[in-house]
Order: C-alpha cells, then structure tokens, then sequence
C-alpha cells in the first residue's frame, strides 16, 4: 500500500510540474514576441497583443512615446537572457490573478547592461503582457 501512495503522489507531483513548466513556457513565449515587437518599433502590434491592464491607461501612440524615450539611446538590441522568473498571485496596480514576472539581462548597441522586466497575465486563458520595465 505504502508503494501505491507513493507512485501516486510522484505522479501528481510530475504532473503540475509538467503544468508549470508548460505555463511558463507559454508566458515566456508571449514576452519575448512582444518585445520582439518593441525591438523593431512595432508598438501598435506591441499594444494590441497587450493586456487591457496596459492598454488602458496608454494608447498605442503613448506605449511608443514611453519605451522609446526609455530606450531612445540604447540603440539596437544585441543579446537577451533570462536570468529570473517568478509567478505572483498579484502585482502593485493591478487585480489579482495569475502572472509570470520574466526579469532579462539585455545588452543594447550602447549600453552593454539593462535589466528588462516584462510581465505577461493570464486572462481567459491566453498570456497577454500587463508591464514593461526597463532599467
């Protein structure tokens, strides 16, 4: 019986890791397509795949106004890694539910570190990215 239990748990535990991990993947594959975006000065694009939680107080014409004076020197995107993910149950402004917190090492044509943090949100079952950060 003690084996029986065992097999069971492993296999539930195994199983939301799979669920997890295929969340993240998910989450990241979304953040990296909206910055993808950003890289190549596609905000409209950007803004629409955007969460309302980020659409809401910016137009597209502001998103783009925003990042680009952020980023206005930075100058062209050489490389990007991920360095941290985290999953919180609620963000600083906005309603709780489910996010992914993706934090990257960027390294620009003029500034050789930057620390991005993109955070994409579950809603009605689609990863949508609610904020951008980049310092």
């Amino acid at each position: 019986m003690p084996k029986t239990v065992t097999c069971i748990v492993a296999t539930l535990l195994l199983s939301l890791f799979t669920q997890v991990h295929a969340s993240t993947n998910a989450a990241e594959a979304v953040a990296l397509a909206w910055l993808e975006a950003i890289d190549s000065g596609q905000y409209k694009q950007a803004w629409e795949a955007s969460s309302p939680i980020l659409q809401r107080p910016l137009s597209p014409y502001m998103l783009e106004r925003t990042i680009g004076a952020a980023r206005r020197d930075f100058g062209a995107v050489e490389s990007r890694q991920r360095v941290r993910v985290s999953r919180e149950r609620s963000m600083p402004g906005a309603p709780d539910g489910d996010y992914m917190v993706f934090t990257f090492q960027t390294r620009f044509e003029n500034k050789a570190r930057s620390i991005e943090t993109i955070t994409p949100h579950l809603e009605e079952g689609a990863w949508r990215v609610s904020g951008y950060y980049v310092k």
